[in-house]
């Protein structure tokens, strides 16, 4: 479905590059009117506008976008990795008898999703580590197909975690819990 959805995408580009101001190209004629010109490579050159997401413009214009928060607010105060663990609940109940999290990619990437919006939303509507002002985050794939996010965060400068003590409020460490059975728990649900 999303293949076909993208192919659509790219035959409206492709057919409305007037339109979409594309620079025009003079190569193929030269080409033509040389010679030595090696005539297999010739075609029709298309921009990928930076509207057109995953696009080198596109992704570019994401990167400077960040870069530019990133200079305005000039320190990052928290970073934070959320990745998916494949036995979450919200996967596990949705699948077919037989079937593993990796055969429903849908399934993983939708339930991903809800979750890195519920966490951004306690970060930065809920004041989860104090007032962010501003918070910017890609979202990646590991090699099993398993999306995960970075999240920059900005924090407000009386909520800055300058001190040991402010840090360690923050801390999270797993030694501390009762009993190993609680912790082999923790870490094979929710932290790895």
């Amino acid at each position: 479905m999303w293949a076909s959805a993208d192919q659509n995408r790219l035959q409206y580009i492709r057919e409305n590059q007037k339109q979409l101001r594309a620079e025009v190209y003079s190569g193929l004629e030269d080409t033509v009117s040389t010679e030595d010109g090696d005539l297999n490579h010739i075609g029709r050159r298309v921009i990928l506008p930076s509207s057109y997401v995953g696009g080198p413009r596109n992704m570019m214009q994401r990167y400077q976008d960040a870069m530019a928060v990133a200079r305005h607010y000039r320190r990052v105060d928290l970073f934070i990795t959320m990745t998916t663990n494949p036995n979450w609940e919200e996967i596990t109940q949705e699948l077919l008898p037989g079937q593993t999290a990796f055969d429903r990619p849908d399934l993983v990437a939708r339930v991903f999703k809800l979750k890195k919006d519920a966490l951004l939303e306690d970060i930065y509507r809920n004041d989860m580590f104090g007032k962010a002002v501003a918070y910017v985050y890609t979202v990646e794939f590991q090699k099993r197909g398993l999306p995960h996010v970075h999240i920059l965060v900005f924090l407000d400068s009386q909520y800055t975690l300058s001190t040991t003590d402010a840090i360690e409020q923050n801390k999270c460490d797993l030694k501390d819990l009762q009993g190993r059975s609680l912790r082999e728990i923790t870490c094979t649900r929710k932290v790895i």
